[in-house]
């Protein structure tokens, strides 16, 4: 595969996720136009609400057309939102133009592809339970493990994940606990041909010890077994990025996510 084409891949994916948990929200919406998708999960977490380019920026002007376009539509939401691409797609200027509708570069995740994972480096963390996400209390245990890594409330997050709705799609996810608590969690949800990781936290005493590996490495054998697809793809925060790379993944591109700092953008 080509780098542009895994360029395209990757912003892809991480559109037809965020879709697929925006549709599982009350009130959600999601929807594709000439240039922008949108996934709105009309959720006071900014993080569920996104609008994505749909195809590369031709130029300054593509960019700036674009994102009046997004700013009219999350504009009459009472919650805040993020605009985002690939940092080619979006073109070297993106932070120039999009400052003038008042929205700055709040994080960046990094776009990632693995075609087969490597072998464990590490071994497995001694006494864990390692446990399927199948009921309430996985998927609960699932939602605050993320909600506590991003510091949000714990309610908007079991929003999300948490909904049996959202598991009747073919969700593979694991959850390692350490004496009865909850260490860390990730799920994987296959996109046309390949499987996307997301959703992937640790509680903070067990970091860097490879439950994140151990649960990414879990949800990833339950998809390849129940599909026969193992390239596997991801978006990684600056944290998580030396995780994915051990494991064999390759950065394919940055994406800048942008937003606006006037309502609750925790």
């Amino acid at each position: 595969m080509t780098c542009e084409a895994e360029i395209r891949e990757s912003n892809y994916h991480f559109r037809e996720a965020w879709q697929l948990f925006a549709r599982i929200s009350p009130g959600g919406a999601t929807f594709d136009q000439d240039g922008l998708s949108f996934a709105n999960g009309n959720h006071p977490w900014f993080f569920m609400n996104l609008g994505f380019l749909n195809r590369p920026a031709v130029n300054d002007s593509d960019v700036e057309g674009r994102a009046t376009e997004a700013v009219k539509y999350f504009g009459v939401s009472n919650h805040a939102w993020l605009f985002t691409a690939s940092e080619d797609w979006l073109g070297p200027n993106a932070s120039s133009v999009l400052s003038k509708f008042g929205l700055v570069r709040k994080l960046d995740f990094t776009g990632m592809v693995a075609e087969r994972l490597r072998p464990p480096a590490r071994s497995c963390p001694q006494n864990v339970q390692l446990c399927r996400i199948i009921d309430e209390q996985t998927r609960t245990d699932l939602a605050d493990l993320n909600a506590d890594a991003y510091c949000v409330p714990r309610e908007w997050a079991r929003r999300v994940v948490s909904s049996a709705v959202l598991w009747e799609s073919p969700l593979f996810g694991a959850v390692a606990y350490v004496e009865g608590e909850p260490a860390s969690a990730a799920f994987a949800v296959p996109i046309d041909k390949a499987l996307y990781v997301a959703w992937v936290a640790t509680s903070k005493t067990h970091r860097r010890l490879g439950f994140a590996e151990l649960v990414i490495r879990a949800s990833l054998e339950d998809a390849r077994k129940a599909t026969g697809i193992e390239r596997a793809i991801l978006h990684a925060t600056e944290d998580g990025l030396p995780v994915y790379l051990r494991m064999g993944y390759r950065s394919v591109a940055k994406f800048p996510l942008y937003g606006s700092g006037e309502k609750d953008d925790r």
